[in-house]
């Protein structure tokens, strides 16, 4: 550990970020139909994939990504995330899919998928969003620095999720529309084909919208007692709940106000006003809440400010100028002041003793 490094959750967010095995099943043959060699794909990825590792064992994010961005530059096939999302089933999913599926209706489905995907898959923010037009958002996003080709992986997850709703709506049924973070990279009949709906690029984060309406549908294989089950077993899954399991619950509107603030982090640091918007409650509802809970905002931006930092710092081609950007600093200098205050050193050194085995 370094100087200044105190034991807590934020160092539970130093592991490079993983998916769990289970978004890999049947890859291998998948990678054959589309004219490449599997074992070649993986090389390139620096990734091993073998066929018998466990649903729940631990793949690294960035070669998972990785693994599709490469079977498209082999096969010269620019859907492959489509085709591959397309066809791949809540039960594919393991443990997030089944919890999906044993949710009681539609609404808790998405609604369990949101808060426990990053148990699924770290690195990344999951949430559900209402729209003012009638409509929700189930969006997602990697927040995870580093994995710069992620393309593919969006358009694949996306695919994911339509089919949580094909689960109980149907094959035919279809979203109100798709969010992209980039630019078009496939014909736009094959996103007809996956989606049937719009599909808007170039967007802040990548959603699937839908119908509100909707939430209420009962879903064919709900089963209370078994998703408690499933819940426990999926979040067991972090390396750090051990860790955690003598402390006490942590509220679960403190842990959506955590997660909004990760996420609007690289919009700028956010404001109570904003957060409060998101959740749809008042300013001062949110306030009070807060109070109760003997936690003021600013102490959670800043909070969520050192974990990220860290994050950051833990990948080495990040520059620690884009760093400093998204953590809402204007120069590289104030960020340092600040790392420094909360480590007792600079950010270079943070990240030069992290790579030489300084923290071991």
């Amino acid at each position: 550990m370094l100087p200044g490094d105190m034991p807590s959750p934020i160092d539970s967010t130093i592991r490079q970020p993983h998916v769990l095995a289970a978004a890999a099943t049947g890859v291998c043959q998948f990678i054959r139909e589309q004219g490449c060699d599997p074992d070649r794909v993986a090389l390139s990825a620096g990734l091993r994939l073998d066929q018998s590792l466990s649903q729940t064992a631990s793949l690294d994010l960035a070669g998972y990504c990785l693994l599709f961005e490469e079977t498209t530059r082999q096969s010269g096939h620019a859907g492959v995330g489509l085709s591959y999302g397309r066809h791949f089933t809540p039960d594919m999913l393991g443990l997030i899919g089944f919890i999906a599926m044993a949710s009681p209706t539609l609404g808790n489905a998405v609604e369990n998928v949101a808060e426990l995907f990053p148990y699924h898959q770290s690195g990344t923010i999951t949430r559900l969003v209402h729209q003012d037009d009638g409509c929700a958002r189930l969006e997602y996003r990697i927040v995870t620095g580093g994995i710069i080709g992620r393309e593919q992986d969006a358009e694949l997850t996306m695919g994911m999720f339509c089919n949580i709703f094909r689960h109980v709506l149907g094959q035919h049924w279809a979203p109100r529309a798709i969010w992209l973070e980039h630019r078009r990279i496939a014909s736009a009949g094959e996103y007809d084909d996956a989606f049937g709906a719009p599909v808007h690029f170039g967007m802040g984060v990548n959603a699937v919208v839908f119908d509100r309406a909707e939430m209420g549908c009962i879903m064919p294989q709900g089963n209370v007692r078994l998703l408690d089950v499933l819940r426990c077993s999926l979040t067991s899954l972090s390396p750090a709940a051990a860790g955690r399991a003598a402390e006490p619950a942590v509220d679960p509107l403190l842990s959506r106000i955590r997660t909004e603030i990760r996420y609007s982090m690289g919009q700028g640091v956010p404001a109570l006003s904003h957060v409060a918007e998101t959740l749809r409650m008042p300013r001062w509802t949110l306030q009070r809440r807060l109070d109760g809970m003997g936690v003021t905002f600013s102490a959670l931006v800043e909070r969520t400010r050192q974990e990220l930092a860290r994050e950051y710092l833990a990948r080495p081609t990040m520059p620690i100028g884009e760093i400093a950007l998204l953590l809402g600093y204007s120069e590289i200098s104030a960020f340092s002041r600040a790392f420094r205050k909360w480590t007792g050193v600079s950010p270079r050194l943070y990240r030069a003793s992290r790579h030489s085995g300084g923290d071991r």
